[in-house]
């Protein structure tokens, strides 16, 4: 194996275990993901080749692809006369819409725990629930800016964002 290879499945291997960690996905769509960011430089992967490379049964691969799509985390392209599809991690973009998506749900819910608490304090509530409560909702706004503020600066520079 050469060294550009070794340091790939290194990468792969680094990609898998963050994503486990991180992102609760299985080992498996953890592994597929990091090929499909370290191969996406060129172009996509097929089915195929995700197969070969994820060293994995196809009914495995095939269950792991669905779940990374359902979650946003790839997306395919296929090309005119070709039935093949090719995978995609899915573009900066959309992922941080994703996470935008996710700070809107979790400041919704927690708006509903805050109203909740003040309507009906427990026995020994104290103001330091509530204080809790709004410094996480303070930090999810500040990321939520943050957030924002990426998308606009780099869809003026860069069309695919």
């Amino acid at each position: 194996m050469d060294k550009q290879q070794e340091e790939k499945d290194e990468l792969i291997e680094l990609f898998g275990i963050h994503f486990e960690t991180y992102y609760n996905l299985p080992p498996c769509a953890s592994r597929l993901l990091g090929i499909l960011i370290l191969n996406s430089r060129t172009k996509g992967l097929t089915f195929e080749e995700l197969v070969e490379q994820g060293n994995a049964s196809k009914s495995t691969i095939s269950t792991n692809i669905n779940l990374l799509l359902k979650l946003g985390k790839i997306s395919y392209y296929t090309k005119p006369g070709d039935r093949k599809k090719y995978f995609l991690p899915s573009p900066p973009g959309e992922r941080i819409q994703n996470h935008l998506k996710f700070l809107d749900s979790e400041k919704k819910m927690l708006m509903r725990v805050r109203d909740y608490e003040v309507r009906y304090p427990a026995e020994g509530h104290t103001p330091m629930v509530t204080k809790a409560i709004d410094t996480y909702m303070k930090y999810l706004l500040e990321f939520e800016k943050l957030l924002n503020k990426s998308i606009t600066e780099e869809s003026l520079s860069r069309d695919e964002f």
